[in-house]
């Protein structure tokens, strides 16, 4: 069986520190959903999970005109810009739309873009023993960069400037690979190492845990509803959390309120803003990791929303 008849598993990063060496080569980390492209006559998307994603990016169907062989494997991320910068809350929305004709809608109000970074497979050669380097020129001789496919840049040693400059971009981070390294299906590989940033945002309070350990905390979305995105316990002091819990005190509201069934909380009036940093989203929308930072009391409650 060709590989382009199967289902492939990536090779995925661990995570690390940043450095320098001139050996690696470094490369912007989107914040999007990983994706498997299948090219020949037609297109077929495959995510990380091994699940098909074609059906939910109708705007991506047309990859495989862009392709200078007549099959190909690319492996890379699908992301969705909004301002100009990947909206992970955006691809997640596309990915998880079952609605034909939402996904129609969806598909031309946020559309995707296939961002490659390495090629696995063209026309019977499999390429995965080949070192990454060679599969990066091979990339750009096989693949014509277009409106819904872009090839992603990478320098060689400069790990530390990269992953300052993303910070400022407010970008998800820098990948580093070694750049003779093969490619492992299915393996978290040292060869491959990622480095994030902390996302920081400003959050509503919603409530707080009956055992009193945790602020539970939502965003606004695009219909002005609160979402909830994850509880925070760590980084808040005792003293803060008392003088907290001397004002909540008097915001109580009944669990209908918010309608999100979740036990164990007192819920309040949303009327208290904090900051928090945390990894990363997980993919039904919570914080991954999160530390409290500070309460935002200069802020409204209704400028903190999805971005």
């Amino acid at each position: 069986m060709s590989m382009m008849d199967e289902k492939i598993p990536p090779m995925l990063a661990v995570s690390g520190q940043v450095f320098d060496d001139p050996d690696w080569l470094y490369e912007i980390k989107w914040d999007g959903s990983r994706t498997l492209a299948f090219l020949s006559s037609t297109t077929r998307l495959q995510d990380r999970r091994l699940v098909d994603v074609s059906h939910q990016f109708p705007e991506l169907m047309k990859l495989n005109k862009f392709i200078r062989a007549n099959e190909a494997i690319l492996d890379g991320e699908l992301i969705v810009l909004k301002d100009n910068k990947p909206s992970y809350r955006s691809i997640m929305m596309r990915k998880h739309q079952q609605n034909k004709l939402k996904i129609d809608f969806m598909s031309k109000s946020y559309p995707a873009i296939f961002i490659t970074w390495d090629i696995l497979y063209v026309d019977g050669k499999e390429l995965l023993n080949r070192p990454l380097i060679e599969r990066k020129q091979m990339l750009n001789k096989f693949v014509n960069e277009c409106s819904i496919m872009r090839i992603s840049d990478f320098i060689f040693e400069h790990g530390k400037t990269l992953f300052e400059e993303t910070d400022k971009k407010r970008l998800e981070g820098v990948m580093a690979k070694k750049a003779d390294s093969k490619y492992y299906l299915g393996k978290r590989s040292s060869l491959w190492q990622k480095f994030k940033h902390h996302i920081v945002l400003n959050a509503v309070i919603l409530g707080y845990r009956i055992d009193k350990t945790a602020l539970v905390l939502g965003l606004y979305n695009e219909e002005d509803k609160l979402i909830h995105i994850g509880n925070v316990e760590s980084g808040i002091s005792q003293k803060e959390l008392s003088s907290f819990l001397d004002v909540a005190n008097d915001l109580k509201v009944n669990p209908e309120f918010y309608g999100l069934g979740i036990n164990n909380v007192q819920w309040i009036m949303p009327l208290i803003v904090c900051k928090v940093k945390f990894m990363e989203w997980s993919e039904n929308f919570k914080m991954r990791a999160p530390s409290f930072l500070e309460f935002a009391l200069d802020v409204k409650p209704t400028e903190c929303r999805f971005m």
